[in-house]
């Protein structure tokens, strides 16, 4: 019995080593390396720092770009979001970046221009016109070229997204005419240009970090700031000002950045899906931006105890020519005007 229970098993065994051979099972080469699979087998964490709410059009298009991210890639790539300052604020978000702390920030290009001086020419005042001329250069050829100067930094640009235009608001004496702004502590963003900008109408320029304005407003350490209408409102600004006035005299946008080491280490299929999520969010925030700002607005021209004023097209005007000192200020202190030179044959006259 023994003996046929021991055949019995030899014979099985022999059954199977044959049928694996045949079948290629028991000496199979490994597959070949694919680079495109490598590291998909384990989730990728993406830590995006940005110092504004969610309820702007920055924080909801961040919100929305962490949304694409984990469809695209199947939840292989997780985008933690850290809204209002929470990780990083806006004054050490950059050095937070550059030494891989946080792998993407989305900071204002107007702070940026401390590192990339030509991306001044954002910050020119009664540049553009309307929201599709800013679309066509932050998205286009034009993006591309302000992107690429990032490179010495080390840094990815994923491209630009959009706030609105920004509007002046006031503690005490309402805006009605570049003239009222003399006298004024205005607290501006760390851009020459700006800065230029309320020096030429004879105010005081304060940069100071864009979570201390509230604060700054309240104990009247400043007097007025510039701002979109979605900011003004999220942040709560008409809480502690009177006064609004719809000057639609400068842009506010923002840089899309990667830690370029984590960039470079993540699989080309990866990237590939990043990019894509990055194109989609873009045109959707675009659109988002309009309609919150137009919403958002309304809001304000609601509220009680809070006067926003219209300045008048022949205001505006003398208000622009008031401010042609800042491009020649800009033509002075950076290596060339080719951009600008580009964007105003897209802009209208």
């Amino acid at each position: 019995m023994k003996k046929f229970i021991i055949g019995t098993i030899i014979t099985v065994l022999v059954l199977i080593l044959t049928i694996s051979v045949q079948q290629g099972l028991l000496f199979a080469k490994p597959l070949p390396y694919d680079d495109e699979q490598k590291g998909l087998d384990t989730q990728i964490t993406i830590h995006l720092s940005h110092v504004v709410a969610e309820n702007t059009p920055k924080g909801q298009a961040a919100n929305k770009f962490a949304e694409l991210v984990e469809e695209k890639t199947n939840g292989k790539v997780k985008v933690h979001v850290y809204s209002n300052s929470s990780l990083f604020n806006d004054e050490n978000e950059f050095q937070a970046l550059q030494k891989g702390e946080v792998e993407m920030i989305i900071p204002t290009f107007s702070k940026m221009t401390a590192y990339v001086p030509n991306w001044q020419v954002l910050d020119l005042p009664f540049l553009f016109n309307t929201n599709e001329e800013v679309k066509e250069v932050l998205t286009g050829s034009i993006g591309e070229q302000l992107v690429n100067e990032l490179e010495p930094f080390h840094i990815k640009g994923l491209g630009f997204w959009y706030n609105g235009f920004k509007h002046l608001t006031s503690v005490e004496q309402p805006i009605h005419n570049f003239e009222d702004l003399q006298g004024l502590r205005v607290r501006t963003m760390p851009s020459k240009t700006l800065e230029k900008q309320f020096e030429v109408v004879k105010a005081t320029p304060i940069p100071i970090s864009f979570s201390e304005v509230f604060s700054d407003l309240e104990k009247h350490a400043i007097d007025a700031q510039e701002n979109t209408a979605s900011n003004i409102y999220s942040k709560g600004f008409y809480k502690v000002q009177k006064h609004m006035t719809i000057t639609q005299h400068g842009i506010l946008g923002y840089a899309v950045l990667m830690n370029e080491t984590f960039w470079n280490s993540l699989p080309i299929k990866i990237q590939h899906q990043l990019l894509d999520a990055m194109k989609e969010t873009t045109d959707w925030q675009f659109e988002q931006a309009e309609l919150m700002n137009e919403q958002d607005m309304d809001k304000l021209k609601q509220l009680d105890d809070f006067d926003v004023y219209t300045m008048s097209p022949q205001e505006r005007q003398r208000f622009k020519e008031q401010l042609a000192p800042v491009y020649d200020f800009y033509r002075a202190h950076i290596q060339n005007d080719q951009i600008l030179a580009e964007i105003e044959k897209i802009v209208d006259p």
